[in-house]
């Protein structure tokens, strides 16, 4: 699987940590790992998310990060196809991190960490499937961020 990261945004340099990104996004992803298979991580801001929010979901609002699944298609060559895109909002990350108590590149990666495990069927709709969500995302965290 091959994991791209775009900064579509005011990222400072010394958050862009696209290894760290890569690294996290692959361990998140790897249950559905293809060799063949692509994945895009986006930065992007306020009015970015709001309009993929307007486009795609008739949301009216900004969120955090949203993932997209592709379909499979329907060739069988080795050719590469894309896995899902996964937009993650940097100034919401930056202001939610101090409410939980994260750096801003630990909010970061628990965005892009979220949206991927998304891109594999898992969900968050009920409080147990959140944490159950929030549980891995910190884990994967955890074994990623240089200590």
């Amino acid at each position: 699987m091959k994991v791209n990261i775009f900064y579509q945004t005011d990222v400072p340099a010394h958050l862009r940590r696209t290894g760290l990104f890569k690294k996290a996004a692959l361990a998140a992803l790897k249950p559905c790992a293809r060799e063949n298979a692509e994945t895009n991580i986006i930065f992007v801001d306020k009015a970015e998310i709001l309009r993929i929010n307007k486009a795609y979901l008739d949301h009216h609002y900004v969120t955090d990060v949203i993932s997209f699944n592709q379909p499979r298609p329907e060739f069988t060559t080795a050719e590469p196809w894309a896995f899902g895109d996964v937009f993650v909002c940097y100034p919401v990350a930056r202001e939610q991190a101090k409410n939980f108590g994260h750096t801003f590149l630990q909010e970061m990666m628990m965005y892009a960490v979220h949206g991927c495990l998304h891109l594999t069927g898992m969900d968050d709709h009920t409080p147990s499937e959140r944490a159950e969500m929030d549980r891995r995302a910190e884990k994967i965290i955890a074994q990623t961020l240089p200590q």
